[in-house]
C-alpha cells in the first residue's frame, strides 16, 4: 500500500512562528542529554499523555552526521505535537561509512539499557538514510532477546527515512531478519517527490522496493513537497524527511539540515506513525 502525505504547511506559517516567539521552540534544548558515550546519549522528555508508559522515540542519523547534530534534530521533534507521548529519547551518531562496515554503535549496550530499565508503551525507531543500516541491526538484535520481544511485540514501530534495505551487504546482519519483521508494528518506507519539479529524492525507488518486498510489514509513504530543491536534485530531497526545506537546493548540507530550524526550515513530522496504516 502506498500513502500519499501531501503538505499543506508553506514554510513561514503563523503557528510556527509564534511557538518560536514565545519560547516552544526554544524549550527543546531543554533536553538534558547523559551522553552514555561518544556514539549514543539519551534524555528525558517530558510526555504531554498520561495514563500509559510513554514512548521511546530511538533516531539513527545517515551517513557521517555527529551524534551532536542528531540530537538538536531532536530537540526539534520534542516540541512537535507528534512526540506529545514520547517520554525518552535515544540518539546515536551516525555510520562513518555508507554502508556501515565498523558495526561500531553500542546496539548491545544500548539494548541491554532497554532490558534491565523503565518499560515503554511502545518503542518508534527513526532511521534516515544509511542510518537505516545501524536500525535494521539493533531491531534483529532486539529481537533475539526473549524479555524484549515479549514486550514489545507489535509495540514497535519503524520509519526507514529513505534509506536502504541492507539486503546484499557483507554480513547479511544489516537487512531485516524475520524475527525483527515478526516485531513490527506500523512500519513505514518514506521517500519524497518533488510536486514542483516532479523529482524523486535519491533513495525513492528503494524505498518502493523495500514495501513490495515486504507488504505485511511496510507501507511506502511518498510525502509530496514543495521544497526549493532544483529539478532532479535527489540529494536535495534526500534531506526533506529531516527538515522541511533543506539549506542547499541542489543537494544535501546534513550539519545544516539536521541543526538550523525555524519557521523558513520547519523540522518535518509528516512520516511520524500514526497507527491508522496497519
Amino acid at each position: 500500500m502506498v500513502t500519499v502525505i501531501r503538505s499543506s504547511r508553506t514554510f513561514r506559517l503563523l503557528p510556527v512562528l509564534l511557538a518560536f516567539l514565545s519560547g516552544t521552540v526554544a524549550a527543546a534544548s531543554n533536553l538534558e542529554w547523559q551522553i552514555q558515550n561518544s556514539l549514543w546519549s539519551r534524555a528525558s522528555a517530558d510526555t504531554q499523555v498520561t495514563g500509559h508508559d510513554g514512548t521511546l522515540l530511538v533516531l539513527f542519523p545517515g551517513y557521517s552526521v555527529q551524534r551532536r547534530w542528531a540530537e538538536q534534530w531532536a530537540e526539534a521533534l520534542a516540541v512537535s505535537a507528534e512526540a506529545r507521548d514520547v517520554a525518552e529519547i535515544w540518539v546515536f551518531a551516525g555510520p562513518e561509512s555508507v554502508f556501515y562496515e565498523s558495526r561500531a554503535l553500542p546496539v548491545a549496550a544500548s539494548l541491554d539499557r532497554l532490558q534491565r530499565g523503565r518499560k515503554f508503551e511502545r518503542v518508534v525507531v527513526v532511521a534516515h538514510s544509511s542510518g537505516s543500516f545501524p536500525a535494521h541491526l539493533w531491531l534483529n538484535q532486539l529481537s533475539l532477546r526473549a524479555a524484549l520481544t515479549q514486550r514489545y511485540r507489535d509495540r514497535v514501530d519503524y520509519v526507514n527515512l529513505d534509506g536502504g534495505s541492507g539486503e546484499g551487504l557483507p554480513g547479511g546482519d544489516l537487512s531485516l531478519s524475520n524475527g525483527a519483521l515478526a516485531m513490527a508494528g506500523q512500519w513505514l518506507a518514506v521517500s519524497v517527490r518533488d510536486s514542483a519539479t516532479g523529482s524523486f529524492s535519491a533513495n525513492h525507488e528503494d524505498m518502493v522496493a523495500l514495501a513490495s518486498r515486504h507488504p505485511e510489514q511496510f507501507t511506502h509513504r511518498l510525502l509530496e513537497a514543495e521544497p526549493g530543491c532544483s529539478a532532479g536534485a535527489g540529494w536535495c530531497l534526500h534531506d526533506v524527511p529531516i527538515n522541511r526545506r533543506p539549506h542547499n537546493s541542489e543537494t544535501f548540507d546534513l550539519q545544516r539540515d539536521y541543526t538550523t530550524f525555524n519557521s523558513g526550515h520547519p523540522v518535518n513530522t509528516d512520516w511520524w506513525p500514526t497507527g491508522s496504516e496497519k
